[in-house]
């Protein structure tokens, strides 16, 4: 996790197969493509209370993988 706050943003990088999700732009990216800290495959973008909200469901499938 990489807590952003200058942009007001907090980074999360999940253990979730960006395949099997229908990918949301500015929320979700799959993270195979670049470089990155962190383990997981998924970045997930959190900035609001309802990203947060969205992100709990990906979270937890994450966590599950493990």
């Amino acid at each position: 996790m990489q807590v952003a706050p200058q942009i007001k943003t907090i980074i999360v990088y999940a253990k979730v197969n960006p395949d099997s999700i229908t990918l949301e732009n500015g929320f979700t990216r799959d993270a195979r493509k670049f470089g990155h800290y962190g383990t997981g495959d998924l970045e997930i973008r959190i900035v609001t209370d309802d990203d947060l909200e969205k992100a709990k469901h990906l979270l937890i499938k994450s966590y599950e993988n493990n």
